[in-house]
Order: structure tokens, then sequence, then C-alpha cells
């Protein structure tokens, strides 16, 4: 009865689990079955729910889509042969005008010649990587960094850049190869930056709150007052905490604050072409 419902094609066992069938699949043949191809705005609209930023970014010139051509469990079940499932999507754009990152990175090349001249020169040298969104279902097996490189290897101008608001959590640009570029901290972030330094807890075990507590709590008790202290006259200068506020906060909520601060500052990336590229 079973057999003959699915056939052997669709269910290798009556006893066997779809878990237990998708975790005897061996990762890298279902990478090797995805294909970076050109897409367009909609598969974009179909992906856009997943990304922390809303609305669709303006003056888009190029969307790569990240395409399994194989059938879903639905598509099994009902003999389809043929089918696409879309798991992830980039879209380049033309460059915003103004960025003072952009500007850090380049030396001000595109300063002092008049609000017409730079827009010409950008529109002609710069593309900016304004999204790039994986489907849920679909992460952990590095397909940001391999759209993003797909992109670099078809540039259409000298430069390609990305401002990542996300960048220090998750480095999928700098690890396709774009060169990172930091704003530089207020002197109270660098002060609280360098306070966790000093005890080696990276900044980014502040992205999990339990990974950071389970950094400090390995530390002399001493210690740990001295770290909530920094954080108590960093939060006073960043918010202009009250005193009264301020001594009611809890160290819980002290380090949410500094995640959501520190975590947030955008991470400007760069590409040079070579000219042969572009």
């Amino acid at each position: 009865m079973i057999d003959g419902a699915c056939g052997p094609a669709v269910c290798d066992s009556p006893r066997e689990s779809l878990r237990q069938r998708f975790e005897r699949l061996p990762a890298a043949s279902i990478v090797q079955k995805l294909r970076t191809e050109a897409g367009t705005l909609a598969d974009y609209r179909q992906l856009s729910p997943f990304h922390y930023k809303s609305g669709q970014p303006g003056a888009v010139t190029t969307v790569y889509r990240l395409v399994y051509r194989a059938p879903t469990v639905v598509g099994r079940f009902r003999r389809r042969r043929d089918e696409t499932t879309v798991v992830g999507v980039l879209l380049r754009s033309l460059p915003s005008l103004g960025c003072q990152l952009r500007d850090y990175a380049t030396n001000n090349r595109y300063r002092g010649i008049g609000a017409r001249a730079t827009a010409a020169m950008l529109n002609h040298e710069f593309r900016t990587i304004s999204r790039v969104v994986i489907d849920p279902r679909w992460r952990g097996l590095g397909l940001a960094v391999q759209l993003v490189r797909h992109a670099l290897e078809h540039p259409e101008t000298i430069f390609t850049e990305a401002l990542a608001a996300m960048g220090r959590v998750h480095p999928f640009f700098e690890r396709a190869g774009m060169t990172r570029y930091d704003r530089p901290p207020r002197p109270e972030y660098a002060r609280l930056i360098d306070a966790f330094d000093r005890l080696e807890v990276p900044p980014g075990l502040l992205a999990c709150r339990r990974l950071v507590r389970d950094a400090l709590d390995k530390h002399r008790p001493e210690d740990q007052r001295w770290i909530e202290m920094e954080l108590r006259r960093w939060h006073r200068t960043a918010f202009r905490t009250p005193k009264h506020r301020l001594n009611a906060l809890a160290l819980d909520e002290l380090l949410v604050a500094a995640r959501d601060r520190l975590m947030a500052q955008p991470v400007y990336y760069l590409y040079h072409h070579n000219d042969t590229e572009a």
C-alpha cells in the first residue's frame, strides 16, 4: 500500500522519516545542485520578507538568483519532474551619492568636485550590493558568500561596494573577498571595547547574551564588578541616562544595550576590480 502510493523513488523505507532521509543526504551534494543565474525583481520580492530591511532599494541594475532545480517534497509526491526553488537572491544598484565611509575608503576621491560631477563619476565607477537574501531554510551553507563572489566575478564597474548593518555579526562580504572599513568608534564606545578586550572577551560575543555571560563568569568577582562599572559609565554617556535609572539597570539590560549599539554600527566593504574585469 505504501510502496504503491509513493513508489521506491519517493519512500526509501516506510519506517524512515523525512528528517532521517534528509540528514542522510550529503550536504555537498545539495550545494552542488545549486546554480547562480540572472534573476528578476520578482525573485527578490519572493524572498524580501526574510531580509531585515523592508522595501526595495532604488535604481537596481542587476539581479542574481541562486536556484535549486529538483522536486520538492510535494513535487516528488505529485511526480513533478522539473521544479525550481529560489533559495537566494542578490541585488546590485546604483550607488548613493553620500557615504562617509566611502570617502574614507577612497581617500576622498569624490569630494570637492561638485554634486553633478560626483554623481556622474559614482554612477560610472561604482555599483552597490544593496541586498543579499537567503531563504532561512538554506542558511548556514555559505550561500551568501557564493552569491557575492559571483557578483564580484561579473562586475559592471571598477568598484563594488556594500554597507552592512550586521557586518560584525555576519561578515560574509569579507569572506567573499571584499575589504572591510569600520567607522572609527566614538570615545565612549572605544573605551567599552577596550574594557572587553582587557578581559579577553570579544565584542562579537555580545550577539549572544548567554555566551558573554559565560565568558564573564570565568573571571574573578572584582573583574566582573569592574566591567559592570564600565558598562554603566558607557550607558550614562551614550544615552544620557539619569542616575536613578542607571542604578536600576540589571547587568543583562546593560549587555543588551551594548549589543544593540556595538553590533549595529554599519560596516563598509569595497572591492576594486581589475580594468580587464569590468
